[in-house]
């Protein structure tokens, strides 16, 4: 009997000063906060996201893709059409782009209702790219 492995999916939110991360499988369309990368003007730290890329073995990438609300091609989408290419060429794994609108937003409104003690440990971005990654996991269907 030939198994099809489930794939193992890596989400991003990418910012200037932050790369929200979040992890998911495809089999149960579950996305999991994992971290929030420190960036400079967009750069991330590419040593610690070549760590966290070994240790998880991705299948593939997604990105949120930061169009303006009206549907309009915005400015970060240059820079994370860069961060994009970027992650393909470095790790030659398959990498999507998705439209990310309204996870900022949707983000802040889950942190509102995380109980005070974990907030502090909660980043916005991380919660950013789980939402990215399951918005896509509801596109599949």
């Amino acid at each position: 009997m030939n198994c099809v492995q489930p794939r193992i999916v890596m989400a991003f939110d990418f910012g200037i000063k932050n790369i929200g991360i979040a992890i998911g499988q495809e089999i149960t369309k579950t996305a999991s906060t994992f971290y929030s990368l420190k960036a400079i003007k967009g750069e991330p730290d590419w040593d610690e996201l070549d760590k966290i890329v070994a240790e998880w073995e991705p299948n593939l990438f997604i990105v949120g893709d930061p169009y303006n609300m009206d549907g309009t091609r915005s400015q970060m989408q240059d820079l994370s059409d860069v961060f994009t290419d970027a992650l393909n060429n470095r790790y030659s794994i398959t990498t999507e782009k998705t439209d990310e609108r309204l996870s900022t937003r949707e983000a802040k409104e889950r942190l509102q209702n995380i109980d005070i003690g974990t907030r502090d440990s909660t980043n916005k971005h991380s919660i950013s790219a789980q939402i990215i990654l399951e918005d896509w996991f509801r596109s599949l269907v």
